[in-house]
This record gives C-alpha cells, sequence and structure tokens, in this order.
C-alpha cells in the first residue's frame, strides 16, 4: 500500500531530523525541518489522522525497537 510507504518514507524523515546529532544536522535546520513536516501533517482531516495513525500502529508492530518512538508520534506532532 502507498500508505505504508509515504508514512514510512515521513516517519524517517523525522526520525533522522528528530535524532541526529548536532554534528550531522544543524539543530536550527533540523528544528526547522520538524516544524514543517508536522504543518503539513497537521493539515490532515480527522480521518487522515485516524488513518496515518493507524499506518503507524502497523509499523510499530513492525518496527518493535522504534515502537515507543512511533507510537507516541501523534502526540508529538500535537495531536
Amino acid at each position: 500500500m502507498i500508505e505504508n510507504h509515504l508514512a514510512r518514507a515521513v516517519l524517517s524523515a523525522i526520525m533522522l531530523l528528530d535524532h541526529s546529532s548536532a554534528d550531522e544536522i544543524d539543530r536550527d535546520v533540523a528544528s526547522q525541518g520538524l516544524e514543517n513536516i508536522a504543518s503539513d501533517l497537521s493539515a490532515m482531516n480527522g480521518a487522515e489522522r485516524r488513518e496515518f495513525r493507524s499506518v503507524l500502529r502497523r509499523i510499530a508492530e513492525e518496527e518493535p525497537d522504534d515502537a515507543p518512538y512511533i507510537e507516541d508520534l501523534p502526540r508529538l506532532l500535537g495531536w
């Protein structure tokens, strides 16, 4: 499903920006990138957010090492 691939891509970008050190990515750039992604995702309506959460739950089941972060992502996005 394309939704899974897109959600994984978004999740990968978020995790890269959030977990990289200042030596890897300038913190201001990372912060701005995270804010831009959050803003774009916040434009989703309620049904789209529910679908995105559902996809995130499936990804969390497939990626148990990252599951706590993935499951907390909606809260981190301010939902």
